[in-house]
């Protein structure tokens, strides 16, 4: 699943598949983009003549590379990994890892001193590379160009640009060079993860049935606070709760999308006939800000939702005896209830399908993009040639399997006729329970570390999925159902990207701008939601303090860096 990004484009797929289950600038005197792969951009000068273009081994004779990776508390030994053994013996190609432990932040600080340092490795398998890091050192020359050696060596990544529209744009630097590859994941369920999940079964002992519009949302929570849905004679019901932490679990997204298309992970960005705009100066955002005043001002809307942490909204939704919560927003319901394989207070909450508001806005955010690459070739490669083909098997169908789900036969089995995917037909292979699920420690596969390639077509039909929707087998198809009978089509017409380059500059002043924006928003948000602000009165004054802020400026960074890229 995805991040979140990316709330990550979110949950990892293992955990979905198996519950149930990242010197010098090279010239060029021709046409090729600035510095296109050969022996002046790390190359090798003979052509790789150790190298076969097609077919394996890749190397005819063995050759070492160190690769840059984190050490992930989820794989026991990467040296003696079963993948790593695998990939070695059927590239001819040793990986001398060079291993960081500890978060995100520690690999972040490691990589950053190495490429500063000079002391970088070879590649970069699973490097975290943003876009700045990757312009910055791909016009250094630390890593090399690749658009010439995907287009010699690497056919399982030509296609891949083919196949997924928005691609190859992503990756591409503004000087027209691809420095990095990421590792694609393009989770149907978590591009509209925005979801609101309502107890069904209150629903059904209060007589009601799913909201449809925004009155239908406010006459439902009245009912779950003032009429005992789950008939334990207390006033214990919390209508609506939430939390700013989890995956998408605040409450203003996926009510402000009722009013006007509201994407806080995107910049809160708009877009209409190719012009940028923001969502938070709208008059739907002002009225969309009123309704959820209103909610919160009748104590419909849970007071701890803009401030606990995602361990207290599980508290919540996993309270002992009887359910005590009736609308959680979610990319799943694990975030918010038990999510083992013999839960079952999750079968009672079903997600609903955006809200319409007062003047017919329906939206949810869709979540679509790359984010960070992973694998790039440094400087110091003798071997370019193998290195880009390295990355290209693991762009495979058979690379991507081997390296997320481990051996055949022990890990996964081929499907059987009556095994069926996400989309209920015919599956090409069944995860075993050996594959693991998030957490636990194997020595098997790479746990989603590195390139690889899972489509859309990939996700949805290679795999086994039960088509039993309540048990935890079949979350996956759950959420792929859920998403595309309510929440397809949700997503605006016209949606400003996601991944797109910034120059040096443009990605400097963003850096000053972003946070001072995003915390003024954010800021003014709670105090009008809560009442400590006037949206009557306060709003024009609000409107004022995001001119102030540099919003004008922000908005027309990203239009300038769009209008490079798309309306060439």
């Amino acid at each position: 699943m995805v991040s979140k990004g990316t709330r990550r484009t979110g949950l990892l797929v293992v955990l979905i598949v198996s519950i149930t289950l990242l010197i010098i600038g090279c010239t060029s005197t021709s046409d090729e983009p600035k510095g296109s792969a050969g022996p002046n951009g790390g190359g090798s000068a003979d052509g790789g003549s150790n190298v076969n273009a097609t077919g394996f081994p890749i190397a005819k004779n063995k050759i070492n590379m160190s690769a840059f990776a984190p050490q992930s508390a989820n794989i026991a030994d990467l040296n003696t990994n079963w993948f790593t053994k695998y990939l070695e013996g059927k590239t001819n190609i040793h990986l001398n890892w060079q291993l960081v432990p500890g978060e995100a932040a520690a690999l972040k600080e490691k990589k950053q001193l190495l490429l500063a340092s000079g002391d970088y490795p070879d590649i970069f398998m699973s490097g975290d590379l943003t876009k700045e890091e990757q312009l910055l050192y791909g016009q250094q020359g630390v890593l090399i160009p690749l658009n010439k050696l995907i287009d010699q060596y690497a056919p399982n990544i030509k296609k891949a640009f083919k196949d997924i529209s928005y691609l190859e744009k992503a990756i591409t630097a503004p000087d027209g060079n691809i420095y990095a590859i990421p590792s694609v994941n393009e989770c149907y369920h978590c591009q509209f993860s925005a979801k609101m999940w309502v107890n069904t079964k209150w629903l059904q002992k209060l007589g009601l049935t799913a909201p449809k519009t925004t009155d239908d949302f406010y006459n439902m929570l009245k009912a779950f606070k003032e009429k005992d849905p789950n008939g334990n004679g207390k006033a214990d019901e919390i209508a609506l709760t939430g939390s700013p932490t989890g995956w998408h679990t605040d409450v203003e997204t996926f009510i402000m999308n009722a009013f006007v298309y509201y994407n806080a992970d995107n910049n809160y960005f708009m877009m209409s006939g190719g012009k940028l705009a923001t969502s938070v100066d709208q008059p739907g955002f002002k009225k969309g800000l009123q309704f959820l005043n209103k909610l919160y001002a009748e104590g419909l809307i849970d007071k701890e939702a803009f401030t606990q942490k995602s361990d207290a909204l599980s508290q919540k939704g996993n309270s002992p005896d009887t359910a005590i919560a009736g609308a959680i927003p979610a990319g799943w319901f694990g975030e918010f209830t038990d999510a083992s394989p013999t839960a079952t207070r999750h079968k009672d909450y079903d997600p609903i399908a955006p809200l319409t508001g007062p003047d017919g806005a329906s939206f949810t955010p869709h979540y679509i993009g790359i984010g960070n690459s992973v694998f790039a070739v440094t400087n110091k490669n003798k071997n370019p040639e193998a290195a880009i083909r390295l990355a290209d098997y693991l762009y495979s169908d058979e690379g991507t399997t081997l390296s997320n789900f481990g051996e055949e036969g022990r890990n996964w089995v081929k499907a059987e006729a009556n095994d069926k995917n996400t989309r209920g037909t015919a599956a090409k292979f069944k995860v075993k329970e050996t594959s693991y699920g998030v957490g636990q420690v194997q020595n098997d596969h790479w746990n989603q570390m590195g390139p690889n390639l899972r489509s859309a077509e990939y996700r949805e039909t290679a795999y086994a999925a039960s088509q039993d929707l309540y048990t935890m087998d079949g979350l996956e198809t759950r959420l792929y159902k859920a998403t595309k009978e309510l929440y397809e089509g949700h997503q605006p017409k016209e949606e400003f990207p996601t991944d797109i380059f910034l120059t040096n500059d443009q990605a400097n002043q963003v850096k000053q701008l972003k946070p001072i924006i995003t915390d003024y928003v954010k800021q003014s948000m709670l105090q009008f939601i809560m009442g400590a602000k006037s949206i009557d009165k306060d709003w024009d004054a609000y409107v004022k303090g995001l001119k102030d802020s540099g919003m004008d400026q922000f908005i027309q960074i990203y239009q300038d860096a769009y209008n490079k890229v798309y309306k060439k």
